[in-house]
């Protein structure tokens, strides 16, 4: 018999079962037809064991074949009241059969004494069916309740890697776009200084591009990126900007969204910076707090009051990226730097 015909059968439906035929045989042995009554312990143990035994042979039989033939009838199984029926009448027949064939019946009896097991059993067979559908009926409910809640979690994974790519998608070309830009005036206002920038921004680019598009990269390899582009800017503004980043060796391992220092490096320069004669300094550093990795992009520009005051489009990506890689688990904030400038603060969980 397939494997499959027998799902459901458990020790704990046995155990059921048993518990029932140890009842009844109790029953018998209490009984004064049963003639045991009125003999000494052992004739009452003795009587308890073979009925039970008994009356085991014909419950696991009914067990089986109710089971069985509720399977092979796959969802009708548990929703056609005709097949219901027919486990219940097959089981208590099942049951009757098994009993004579194993000698579990008087000594002369025939048909008429099977007909006798077979109306006993059947009020029996009537419970175990129904529960056995309640059962089957309980059990596909909650394999279709978990089918939906992993196509639910499929589907959101598949819509958030979509919207991820979507931001992502944003960060490429408002950051390339204008680095090309300082590129080209460069090249018009000092030419050899141009060149120098674009043979600096090829190398960059090739090692940035292939990281673009992955969701996650390591602090060292952001922090490479940021010192590339770094590299590209102080080509175009030379004494203007001073640069430094402290980061400590254990956490250049940690896990980081790819280009978000380098938006917040870029948004320092252009906003902070670049607008003011005497150019300023950024400082890159990142420390951890307890279970969370701070990132934190410093500059001495215009501060707060200027374009960098967080409405623009770069900080607005990666608040959008943050709630959807981390939900509220990680935050970006902007102060104020001392003596003058932002300081735009990126907090991550850590494992």
């Amino acid at each position: 018999m397939p494997l499959r015909l027998l799902t459901g059968l458990s020790w704990k439906a046995l155990a059921l079962v048993t518990a029932f035929c140890a009842l009844q045989a109790l029953e018998w042995v209490l009984s004064p037809k049963s003639g045991v009554m009125g003999g000494d312990a052992g004739d009452l143990a003795l009587g308890f064991v073979a009925r039970l035994t008994v009356f085991l042979i014909t419950g696991a039989t009914m067990l089986v074949t109710a089971i069985a033939v509720l399977n092979a009838f796959g969802r009708a199984g548990r929703e056609n009241l005709g097949v219901a029926i027919i486990a219940i009448v097959a089981s208590a027949g099942a049951a009757a059969l098994v009993r004579y064939a194993v000698g579990a019946v008087p000594a002369g009896e025939g048909a008429r004494y099977m007909l006798l097991i077979f109306t006993s059993w059947l009020g029996s067979s009537v419970v175990l069916v129904a529960g056995y559908v309640y059962y089957l009926r309980a059990q596909v409910a909650q394999e279709e309740s978990l089918a939906a809640e992993l196509r639910r979690g499929a589907l959101e994974t598949q819509q958030l890697a979509t919207r991820l790519r979507l931001l992502q998608a944003q960060v490429e070309p408002h950051f390339l776009f204008n680095t090309l830009s300082n590129v080209r005036r460069l090249s018009q206002n000092d030419a050899p200084a141009g060149r120098a920038m674009l043979a600096q921004l090829t190398r960059y680019l090739r090692a940035a591009l292939p990281r673009m598009r992955e969701h996650e990269t390591t602090l060292a390899e952001e922090i490479d990126l940021v010192s590339a582009y770094l590299g590209l800017q102080k080509i175009r503004m030379g004494a203007r900007l001073e640069t430094s980043i402290d980061a400590p060796e254990p956490l250049l391992k940690a896990r980081v969204p790819p280009m978000m220092l380098a938006t917040l490096v870029e948004n320092a320069i252009k906003h902070g910076i670049a607008p003011l004669a005497e150019g300023g300094a950024i400082r890159i550093t990142a420390e951890r707090l307890a279970n969370a990795l701070k990132l934190t992009v410093a500059d001495t520009g215009r501060g707060l009051g200027s374009a960098a005051s967080g409405s623009g489009v770069g900080l607005a990506n990666i608040r959008a990226r943050l709630s959807a890689l981390y939900g509220e688990r990680a935050a970006l904030y902007l102060e104020a730097n001392a003596p003058r400038g932002v300081a735009a603060v990126i907090t991550l969980p850590l494992p």
